[in-house]
């Protein structure tokens, strides 16, 4: 019974797992900065939206 080549497959098994997490993990980072720029684009479009609300306007002739 070989067991270097038993071992070497199973380190190569684990670096693909590995390599599947990181993935993984960037699809998911990039997912959430996409919707934290989305929330933030609606949260500036907001705050523009009331810009000019509340302010006072004297029309007195």
């Amino acid at each position: 019974m070989n067991v270097g080549s038993s071992t070497t497959a199973a380190m190569q098994a684990l670096q693909s797992v590995g390599e599947a997490e990181q993935v993984k993990t960037k699809a998911q980072v990039s997912l959430l900065k996409k919707s934290l720029d989305s929330q933030q684009d609606a949260a500036a479009q907001l705050l523009k939206m009331l810009e000019g609300k509340g302010q006072q306007i004297d029309i007195r002739v």
